[in-house]
């Protein structure tokens, strides 16, 4: 009666520990994972799984080696979530792969991206797309989802900057630099960048949420 005690005690700990991460990392439903806490939760399944059997290890140590993990992923989600380069690495940016109507091939043929051209397809007939000559603009998301956007339609906004920090690539995408972002920040009296918790570029113009929550709205761009 002992073992078992002990085995329902460490599956307490277990869960007690594991939920109470989830509950403060503000993770607590399956779409809000990225695939750092995917990767992490299957490090604390096996912490689990290989200590709450066998006696040779104390339970304190169970404890600290759980909670050890636990912080180690709460680390690596701060991290991913302030520095671009180790987010782009472990969580991802979306990958464009229609562009005016017509295919980025650079984008689809490149293999790190693993796109199923045929699979995309299929996902797009079962959003009542019927062809890709309705599509204007379609993009692959960090978490396997597509936004398409069809003739006629707006473009998705794009985040240009987070936190202070300019983010180059993105900038790219609407073929723009950090000297045009800057002069647009100037023009709405913002001195330090990081003064700006966001700056989205939609519908031809760029807003820039402060770190007080103010928002500093642009006039939309003219075509050249």
């Amino acid at each position: 009666m002992e073992y078992y005690f002990l085995v329902i005690i460490k599956f307490i700990i277990g869960f007690t520990i594991i939920l109470a991460h989830m509950n403060l990392s503000g993770k607590t439903q399956l779409s809000q994972l990225t695939p750092i806490d995917f990767i992490g939760n299957f490090v604390l399944g096996g912490i689990m799984g290989g200590v709450i059997y066998t006696d040779a290890i104390p339970l304190y140590q169970y404890i600290i080696v759980f909670l050890i993990g636990v912080c180690f992923i709460s680390l690596l989600n701060y991290i991913s979530k302030h520095f671009n380069f180790f987010r782009a690495v472990t969580i991802g940016n979306p990958i464009p792969i229609i562009k005016k109507g017509e295919f980025i091939m650079e984008n689809i043929m490149e293999k790190k991206n693993k796109i199923d051209i045929l699979n995309i397809t299929s996902r797009l007939h079962a959003q009542g797309i019927h062809s890709y000559q309705e599509v204007n603009y379609a993009q692959i998301e960090p978490d396997g989802q597509i936004t398409v956007v069809c003739d006629g339609a707006k473009m998705p906004s794009i985040i240009v900057m987070k936190d202070g920090v300019i983010r180059t690539s993105e900038l790219a995408q609407i073929e723009k630099d950090e000297v045009w972002l800057q002069d647009e920040m100037k023009n709405q009296h913002i001195d330090k960048s990081e003064d700006v918790f966001l700056a989205e570029f939609w519908d031809g113009k760029v807003n820039f949420i402060l770190q007080d929550g103010k928002i500093k709205r642009t006039a939309p761009l003219k075509d050249n």
